[in-house]
């Protein structure tokens, strides 16, 4: 028999399971993992590792974004500090470089796994980022529209891996936000509806957080959605002014919790090149509206660098819009607000001056158009809304009738302007219009079949259509993700980063043999351009968004490869002045001995190919300097020779310049038609009746106890080579992009060293600048000697604070090697000391003659100003949480009094009326007993009245008979 406690015990599953439908569960664990799943099957059909010999490290996901995942890794597994690194561009403010390439909190589970799986790593996270992309839009969907079934999936997985994923997903860091996205629209529609603000306050502080940049975006479209909230609400103007002090309430909360991160990025950010961006001065357009339209289509390879907007959401988005349109239960202000924000979406990507306001006033350096998925989020919402409709309601005719038309027009502007030009070569036999049109007819196909059931299996209608297009829409999705990582396109697992275990074999042997508490390393010719953090060594070379421009502008005067506008600078081998004013003390070849620079550059280990070369004339983190270096910004524009001549007069006092020009002793143009202009400039041009080119070469003669650099523009040809003795010391020198110093050997007397330039192979004619300098041997020994007798002694060293002491000879300056910001304080023997720029990108302080101890720390500007801020935030929140909550249960409680007195007034009404009742059913009985009593007594006194009548008139009888007697 069964107990009382197996009763207890024995579980109802139908109510769990009825639950798991009901609340969503099972829909949002659904909307997570078939994205996920579905892109990790298209990886695998690449071979991207663990299922191959491929990974996903491309473009700027190779330069940066991975190099700088591994610091945070690093960081994590050994605690260092997330203010500053001194891995990339000589010290950079981390925690502003993060704020926008590594602050999503899944970066927090590389610390779990080994160096040797961070890629693995970062492909899963990638891949759970889109799967909570469909997760949170799938509540959203839930929550808005009321509805919790197979449909949700449908549509989750459409956002999910809409063609702006599938493009952009090199980008890894911007998925955090794109996939909170529906969640902070989710508490922009509670607002407008309930004024609930909790979930959009801190939804919009993650966004923020996690990606500043994409919050951004996020933020402008906040304005835009709670308006078109309000207005399809269709409250009062009160209700109106309540909601929007609950916004905007709510949006500074945000914002400001997010303090900690977002001032120092903004001070990061104002160092930037992206800062001098200028306000377009007249409206453009990029592109034709049919092109930018007729991108909502298929199966079409997604945009990944350049490009149309990356629109395209699957056909059921556009099978469904044109239901949308025409549906009567859905408000006309909705369809209006739908269509009027997608034409914004889409004259934002096309406008020049919106597309500038969009990405924070700036111009995008390559993906014109970041915000595009708010497009295919909409579309989507649109859609959903459509089929909410049609479920509810039921499927009509005319639904039927209005499905084809948006598909028909998108497929025939492909037809016309793009069918030729993107015909997939990845597909092979079949092209993306046709796959489209089939997909669209299918999906039209279930809304027949499901018209067609009759209207008493509502059930089976509901299921059965959610099912079929979930099926289709999986399907689709899926040969979308796989044509997307296709397009991006892959590189090989096994050689990235470049001989890295041989690397770090090197690296150990430095550590353990130098005794320096900080030394910088770089490698001659770079592999990324962010190999500092690929291979973890304090480094000089940076590409990030938040590059310093100052110190790029810096190293270009230096004479080392730097680009404002692309955000970057690097290093390649250069001059001894170059490598002592920024401290360099190790070079790395992975292509044995480094030969080129004999005088400046010793051989110091090699394991197998690799090989470290030593600077000869190191300069450490900090030496003193002329006080005369303050003018080194009024320096005009000249060659980096001249630059660094000057340089060293201010720095040391001499007078004689250290670097000499040297004519050319031999030219040979080859097949090219050339004049020279003046000194190291040269005009070509092609021969057109010969197919080939040869190289333009330049002789320059040895000098006596001098060493020679050479000096190239770009723009002056393809690469360049150097021989010395006619033995060749360095090739694939790029001078294509950008300018660079290099060094050519130190020949001797009657010994020649040559430049070898390949022209532009797509070019006809241009222009070639090439110098060459001789540095003077004594006169940089003597100036070296002047800069390190006075040098920084580092006693104490981590990422954000430096101690040390040095004995200043003369009043000057303290120069350090380590780029300028606000952040860096600097104290001298426990004061603390004002900070200026030297050479307008060095840290400086000024120094009295005499022994001095110096600290420097690093506080991130901004910092302790964003942490107040978010302590604000978190406060404000907590106290209009209590605020709201109280009120809210005042506010109940008076319901509840109110609706008591109802009752009770109700109540009191019913009895009296009770009492009314009782009392008139008491009157009419005891009326009707009256009347029986009175008919009763009335029927008595009538026969009384009778029988007295009767007396009377027998009684009357008897007197005239005895009258009568008497007579007689």
């Amino acid at each position: 028999m069964e107990t009382c406690v197996d009763k207890q015990k024995k579980i109802n599953w139908k109510k769990i399971f009825e639950f798991v439908f009901s609340s969503g569960v099972v829909w949002a664990l659904l909307s997570f993992f078939i994205p996920a799943i579905l892109m990790l099957f298209a990886f695998k059909a690449s071979q991207i590792h663990p299922y191959g010999d491929k990974q996903m490290l491309v473009v700027d996901l190779w330069h940066q974004y991975y190099p700088f995942f591994k610091v945070v890794r690093e960081k994590l597994v050994s605690g260092g500090s997330f203010f500053y690194t001194w891995t990339t561009g000589m010290g950079t403010n981390f925690l502003s470089l993060i704020s926008y390439y590594a602050m999503s909190p899944l970066n927090w589970i590389s610390a779990l796994f080994s160096d040797e799986q961070s890629r693995d790593v970062m492909m899963y996270i990638l891949t759970a980022k889109i799967g909570f992309c469909g997760m949170f839009f799938s509540l959203f969907l839930r929550y808005t529209f009321k509805r919790s079934d197979l449909s949700l999936v449908a549509f989750s997985t459409m956002y999910a891996l809409c063609s702006y994923m599938l493009g952009y997903y090199w980008n890894v860091m911007w998925f955090d936000t794109i996939a909170l996205f529906p969640l902070v629209m989710m508490g922009v529609v509670a607002i407008c509806r309930e004024g609930k603000w909790k979930l959009f306050t801190i939804t919009l502080a993650l966004s923020l957080i996690s990606n500043y940049y994409i919050g951004y975006f996020t933020c402008i479209f906040t304005i835009v959605a709670f308006a078109a909230g309000i207005i399809c609400e269709g409250k009062n103007i009160k209700d109106f002014f309540y909601k929007l002090w609950i916004i905007a309430r709510s949006s500074v909360i945000g914002i400001a919790l997010g303090g900690f991160i977002l001032l120092p990025a903004y001070y990061g950010l104002k160092l930037s090149y992206s800062a001098n961006n200028l306000f377009p001065e007249k409206i453009e357009y990029y592109e034709k509206w049919t092109d930018i339209f007729s991108n909502t289509l298929s199966f079409s390879p997604p945009a990944m660098k350049e490009g149309l907007p990356n629109f395209a959401c699957g056909m059921l988005a556009l099978v469904l819009f044109g239901v949308f349109i025409v549906s009567f239960k859905i408000k006309i202000r909705e369809r209006i607000c739908a269509i009027l924000i997608l034409a914004f979406i889409a004259i934002s990507c096309n406008m020049n001056v919106l597309n500038y306001i969009w990405h924070g006033f700036h111009f995008t350096n390559m993906i014109p158009y970041r915000f595009a998925f708010i497009f295919s989020f909409v579309l989507i919402t649109a859609a959903y809304r459509a089929l909410d409709v049609m479920l509810t309601n039921g499927i009509k005719i005319y639904q039927l009738i209005a499905m084809p038309v948006f598909p028909a027009v998108v497929l025939y502007l492909n037809k016309l302007s793009k069918a030729d030009e993107f015909k997939s070569a990845l597909d092979g036999e079949s092209n993306f219009i046709r796959k489209s049109a089939i997909i669209a007819l299918v999906f039209i196909g279930v809304f027949v079949i499901g018209k067609l059931i009759p209207k008493k299996f509502n059930y089976i209608i509901t299921y059965g259509v959610s099912l079929m297009l979930s099926v289709a829409v999986i399907n689709e999705c899926y040969l979308n993700a796989v044509l997307g990582v296709k397009t991006v396109g892959n590189s090989g697992y096994n050689n990235y980063p470049d001989k890295y275990e041989t690397v770090q074999d090197l690296f150990a042997y430095i550590d353990e043999n130098d005794d320096d508490l900080f030394y910088r390393t770089e490698m001659k010719g770079t592999y990324t351009l962010n190999d500092g953090s690929a291979y973890g060594y304090n480094g000089i070379s940076q590409f990030s968004s938040s590059a310093n421009v100052s110190v790029t502008r810096f190293m270009k005067r230096m004479g080392l490869y730097g680009s404002e506008a692309g955000n970057r600078y690097y290093y390649r081998t250069s001059t001894p002045v170059t490598n002592a004013f920024l401290g360099l003390k190790y070079i790395i070849s992975k292509n044995g001995n480094i030969t080129s620079d004999p005088y400046a550059l010793e051989d110091y280990h090699k394991i197998g190919n690799i090989s470290a070369s030593k600077n000869k004339f190191t300069l450490p983190l900090g030496f003193m300097v002329n006080e005369n270096i303050k003018i080194a910004n009024t320096i005009l524009e000249s060659t980096p020779f001249e630059y660094q001549n000057e340089i060293i007069k201010l720095a040391t006092g001499m007078k004689e310049d250290i670097y000499t020009p040297q004519p050319v002793a031999m030219a040979d143009y080859g097949n090219l038609e050339v004049r020279k202009n003046k000194y190291g400039n040269y005009s070509y041009k092609k021969d057109k009746t010969i197919a080939s080119t040869s190289p333009l070469s330049f002789k320059y003669d040895g000098v006596e106890n001098a060493s020679l650099y050479g000096y190239i523009t770009n723009g002056s040809g393809d690469n360049a080579s150097v021989s010395c003795g006619g033995i060749m010391i360095d090739s694939n020198i790029d001078v294509k992009d950008y300018s660079i110093t290099f060094p050519m050997g130190t020949p001797e007397i009657g010994v020649q060293s040559e430049i070898l330039i390949n022209p532009q192979t797509d070019k006809e004619s241009g222009s070639i600048t090439v110098m060459t300098y001789a540095l003077d041997h004594a006169l940089w020994e003597e100036a070296y000697s002047r800069l390190v007798d006075e040098s920084f002694n580092i006693t104490e060293f981590s990422d954000t604070l430096i101690k040390g002491n040095v004995n200043v000879i003369d009043d000057g300056v303290m120069y350090f090697s380590i780029p300028y910001e606000k952040g860096w304080s600097v104290y001298v023997d426990g004061k603390k000391t004002k900070t200026f720029k030297v050479m307008d990108a060095m840290l400086g302080v000024n120094l009295k003659s005499g022994q001095h101890d110096i600290e420097l720390k690093y506080i991130p500007d901004g910092f302790i100003v964003g942490a107040s801020a978010s302590a604000g935030g978190v406060f404000l929140f907590i106290v209009f949480a209590i605020t709201d909550f109280y009120f809210s249960k005042r506010r109940r409680r008076k319901n509840e009094a109110e609706q008591g007195a109802e009752n009770n007034s109700a109540d009191t009404s019913e009895n009296i009326m009770q009492t009314v009742e009782v009392a008139e059913i008491s009157d009419s009985e005891n009326k009707s007993e009256n009347n029986e009593v009175i008919e009763a007594a009335e029927e008595i006194e009538g026969k009384e009245e009778t029988e007295e009548i009767l007396n009377d008139e027998t009684s009357e009888i008897q007197q005239t008979k005895d009258a009568d007697n008497e007579k007689s």
